[in-house]
């Protein structure tokens, strides 16, 4: 008789259970029809299952977009501990060159998709569109430093992941743009509409100069990374302009994002020229080739 009652017991569990566990891998009708839209639909779905905290209480489009935006975040952020934890695995300094880019890439991808989901950012369609294909781009920059340097056999599998089907998603989910705002469009005075007043003001008048580079040694510092480290290294946010004189500066310029609120300033074009020599021949990628690379968002120029 126990022993009866106990196999009842356990049927009605399992009868109460099979429902409930069911239900939560079945992905809502909205939710996939939504998915249907996006480049890659079965990566949608699955992420969004409902097993997944950001997709629960969605009700709305607007809830669908944030949920799968706050996603593809956390899997950048998945992404980028795994391929640094990589690093180890390297086997030659191509591959390390690769893999450092792709580190570095990455985090700048996570600082995109941060300024998508904030909940303090205030942008507009146009910015969040910016900010995802600049994250695409990351993505796509780190997958062909690989190929380029022609180590693609080892590494690249293993830092494989749904990071860049993820981006195109949510660009595709928010590529309508709302009536009246154009891409690059100008106002009177040619400035488009996202260059504040300061900022017009600072190209049309360049305030004096923080430091002087000079490759006579009639300034601060005879190389313009010497002036960026300068930058760097000071105390405060106020605005840092650095004044390069005219002449030719054999070098590669990184502007990082320990570098704020700087402003290079030359005299003219074809008077103050910035020349680098790296290759992908020479043993770089082309990311890390860039004359002069600028990894931050508020680096004003005026040659």
């Amino acid at each position: 008789m126990a022993n009866k009652q106990i196999l009842l017991a356990l049927l009605l569990v399992s009868l109460v259970l099979v429902p409930i566990f069911s239900s939560a891998t079945t992905t809502p009708v909205t939710i996939k029809s939504w998915c249907s839209q996006t480049p890659f639909p079965e990566p949608c779905e699955y992420f969004m299952a409902d097993h997944n905290q950001h997709s629960l209480g969605i009700k709305t489009r607007v809830d669908f977009d944030r949920a799968l935006m706050q996603i593809t975040l956390d899997r950048a952020l998945k992404a980028e501990s795994r391929t640094y934890g990589l690093g180890a695995q390297c086997r030659n300094e191509k591959e390390r060159v690769a893999w450092a880019d792709c580190v570095e890439l990455y985090l700048d991808t996570i600082m995109q998709l941060n300024r998508t989901v904030h909940p303090k950012s205030k942008c507009t369609t146009f910015d969040t569109q910016t900010w995802l294909s600049a994250a695409l781009t990351n993505l796509e920059t780190c997958r062909a430093g690989f190929i380029e340097l022609g180590v693609s056999d080892f590494m690249l599998p293993l830092m494989s992941n749904n990071v860049s089907k993820l981006v195109s998603n949510t660009l595709a989910i928010n590529k309508q743009l709302p009536p009246g705002q154009q891409v690059g469009a100008v106002d009177e005075e040619g400035y488009p509409s996202w260059v504040s007043p300061v900022v017009r003001k600072l190209l049309q008048s360049p305030p004096g100069a923080n430091v002087v580079v000079a490759k006579d040694g009639s300034g601060n510092f005879p190389t313009i990374k010497q002036a960026i480290d300068a930058a760097s290294s000071r105390k405060g946010s106020e605005r840092f302009v650095i004044y390069v004189k005219a002449g030719v500066y054999s070098e590669n310029v990184v502007v990082d994002k320990k570098v704020k609120n700087v402003m290079l300033v030359g005299d003219g074009k074809g008077k103050t020229i910035i020349t680098g020599s790296r290759s992908v021949q020479g043993g770089s990628t082309t990311f890390n080739s860039a004359t002069v690379a600028v990894m931050v968002m508020d680096l004003l120029l005026e040659v």
